[in-house]
């Protein structure tokens, strides 16, 4: 340096020299601090389309969901991946509702708009209407939105042997859902491809798919369809199957299924590697006919990637509440935060469960019996 400022010590080139240091200069600290980078997530449950709500969204011309997200449309847009749990599969035509369910092809349409980029389709109701339901509703959004990843089912064995990755602001997040069972319903000899199950006989091919999964991406992410409906709390099968997660290198783990909430936490195996688990998000929305199926949740992880790996940062979760409007005429989903006893006041579960206590007091208070965290 001392050599250098000697050689173009005049008044000219000393300014030069010292103008293009400082550019360098600059340039440096801008690449130390892009070092680090941040993946926002949010994901909530059961989008579980009965009858009841299907029919609420008629129009003169079709059918038209997007009230369902009306109220948390923002925080889905906000960011950077924003995932939902379709429960029921997309149908043309002849609509159901439980115990067999076939929704209009429109609530992609509202699911689409509403932001979300990444939807899990493989639950206990995949199969309810059969394999060609399922091929139907995958030419859906792969014709309509190419560039939504939709998990848990596949056309082909080869699209079921492909690991989907996100590549968002320079973090490679892979992604993984399986559900433990399809109702007594099952795939086809040759077809067993098309839905990824989380049963025992799986477990070698769930181990291989984490390990490409690894392989292949910085952050691992798997959604599982597990648990017991309307429990609180992880059963045996949760915790057997998030030990094996947690010992395979998964990074994050959210559950559906139980139609209600269980907690969350951040988990740490034998060799120091933390994994969260939110254990069941409950509900989006439903038309379920107890106070606890309408309390659901969105998870909120904040991921980082540094010098020191890639991990997550920041996590909680916004409490939601499905709101139904008088004999099922209209329904849509709230924060918490924004719901209000005059709301709760006029939500159709006071008829359905009139014994049952129902304000904003009693959703905050099953929150916390149920996750330990204030709403």
């Amino acid at each position: 340096m001392k050599l250098l400022w000697k050689k173009y010590s005049s008044g000219f080139w000393a300014g030069l020299f010292l103008a293009i240091f400082s550019v360098l200069l600059i340039s440096t600290v801008r690449v130390s601090a892009a070092d680090t980078r941040t993946v926002d997530l949010v994901a909530v449950g059961d989008d579980l389309i009965h009858s009841s709500i299907y029919k609420a969204c008629k129009t003169r011309s079709g059918y038209n969901f997007d009230t369902l997200f009306k109220h948390i449309r923002k925080d889905v847009q906000a960011a950077d991946i924003s995932v939902i749990n379709q429960e029921t599969i997309l149908v043309g035509r002849n609509y159901s509702g439980y115990p067999s369910f076939g929704s209009p092809k429109a609530v992609a349409d509202a699911v689409a708009k509403a932001g979300f980029n990444v939807v899990t389709h493989a639950t206990n109701h995949t199969l309810d209407r059969g394999t060609n339901a399922i091929m139907d509703t995958l030419g859906y959004w792969n014709r309509k939105y190419p560039d939504i990843k939709v998990l848990g089912i596949h056309k082909s064995r080869n699209a079921a042997n492909k690991i989907t990755v996100v590549q968002k602001n320079g973090i490679r997040i892979a992604m993984l859902n399986y559900t433990y069972g399809l109702n007594g319903y099952r795939l086809p000899a040759g077809k067993k491809y098309m839905i990824d199950l989380l049963t025992s006989q799986n477990r070698n091919k769930i181990r291989r798919d984490i390990k490409s999964a690894k392989k292949k991406s910085d952050f691992v992410i798997v959604f599982t369809h597990w648990g017991t409906e309307y429990r609180y709390s992880p059963d045996s099968s949760q915790k057997n199957w998030t030990n094996f997660f947690l010992d395979n290198g998964v990074d994050l783990l959210i559950g559906t299924h139980p139609h209600v909430l269980e907690p969350y936490r951040m988990l740490k195996g034998n060799n120091g590697k933390k994994m969260l688990v939110y254990y069941s998000l409950g509900n989006f929305v439903s038309s379920q006919n107890r106070v606890p199926r309408l309390l659901g949740g969105m998870a909120k992880v904040t991921i980082v990637k540094n010098s020191k790996g890639t991990y997550v940062k920041k996590y909680g979760m916004e409490p939601l509440v499905t709101h139904i409007s008088n004999r099922y005429k209209s329904f849509t989903v709230y924060k918490l935060r924004d719901y209000t006893d005059t709301l709760a006041g006029k939500n159709y579960i006071r008829r359905i469960s009139p014994r049952e206590a129902f304000n904003v007091r009693k959703l905050k208070s099953l929150y916390k019996k149920i996750t330990g965290r204030k709403a």
